[in-house]
């Protein structure tokens, strides 16, 4: 097999500067690994923080990229030629990442990819998907019947769990914060969207939920927004954080508010699980996807490997809303 192109930094930094493009050695497996030719990778927000720094505990030099989907082509002799999928909070942090020709990975961790999606659909749903299914599902036990508000309802994450809050029954509320968002959160399967450049978000949530307020709130934006959010909450009311800004990690609210009605504060981080982990709960994800149920991302853009730097910079500077994806075997 011909050495392994690879996108990697040994440097924070901006994805300019930093990244290159890098030929590595075949690697040598180890007992208990495979060899997946990546065929698709997307490049996520959190990937663009990884380079930059901001995320914890990422070793040097590295290879980024969390989510893809591929081809075993090596280690267990029954797993090769298999189609799979994945993402993880270890791999292109602590170990190489999926944004390179191929990647390296313990056999617990391979999933079988939905039948019935591309690999570059596959590639758009680990982070996004994973993220939305322990807020809603694992954290906040979302019940059939409840209201839940999607604070950033734009971002993808704020899409997937539209999705899977439909797919167990609830009413969904979600915000935007410009007029020219309205009618793509509008048509995502969301029951009311609040534009928060024209309408308070607490009278506008009061109004649609008959004066009670929501049961679960999933805050993706963080900072100011958490407060905002709890005001939205009813009583026991269940409220999720994913995101802190780095100018707004320190909040306030009112301590006595929040225990006169009981609420929940949960706090979710993707990357407490490795790619095993999360291997697990795209096993249970597949059916959905294949029944139809839930859906990947429509928009979606790609790249070949060798564009990568150009396609970190228009995440980076969000001048692409489409889910951008790094393509390499197709």
């Amino acid at each position: 097999m011909r050495a392994i192109r690879a996108i990697r930094f040994d440097n924070f930094g901006s994805p300019t500067t930093q990244l290159k493009l890098e030929e590595l050695p075949t690697p040598v497996l180890q007992p208990g690994e495979v060899l997946v030719e990546v065929h698709a990778a997307s490049i996520n927000p959190s990937d663009v923080k990884n380079i930059l720094g901001v995320m914890e505990n990422t070793t040097l030099p590295r290879t980024p990229g969390r989510d893809f989907a591929g081809v075993v082509v090596a280690g267990e002799p029954n797993l090769i030629g298999t189609e799979v999928w994945g993402t993880g909070g270890d791999i292109g942090f602590i170990r190489d990442g999926s944004h390179a020709s191929h990647l390296v990975l313990p056999v617990g961790a391979i999933q079988p990819k939905p039948k019935n999606i591309s690999m570059i659909q596959a590639a758009t749903i680990g982070v996004r998907y994973i993220t939305a299914w322990l807020s809603l599902v694992e954290a906040a036990n979302l019940q059939p019947g409840e209201t839940i508000l999607v604070v950033g309802a734009t971002g993808g994450v704020g899409k997937a769990a539209i999705q899977i809050a439909k797919w167990k029954g609830a009413k969904v509320l979600g915000t935007v914060r410009r007029e020219s968002d309205y009618s793509i959160v509008a048509t995502s399967g969301v029951d009311i969207v609040i534009n928060l450049a024209t309408e308070n978000l607490n009278s506008a949530v009061l109004a649609a939920t008959g004066g009670k307020g929501v049961d679960v709130v999933l805050d993706t934006v963080g900072g100011s927004m958490l407060e905002n959010s709890m005001w939205a909450l009813g009583h026991r009311g269940r409220l999720v954080a994913i995101s802190a800004p780095p100018k707004e990690a320190k909040v306030c609210f009112d301590l006595r508010d929040f225990y006169h009605r009981e609420l929940r504060l949960f706090g979710v981080d993707s990357r407490a699980f490795d790619v095993t982990q999360c291997g697990e709960i795209l096993a249970t994800l597949t059916p959905l996807f294949e029944t139809n149920a839930i859906l990947p991302p429509e928009a979606i853009a790609t790249y070949p490997l060798r564009g990568g730097i150009i396609a970190y910079e228009q995440v980076q500077n969000r001048t692409n809303v489409s889910q951008l994806v790094l393509t390499t075997n197709i």
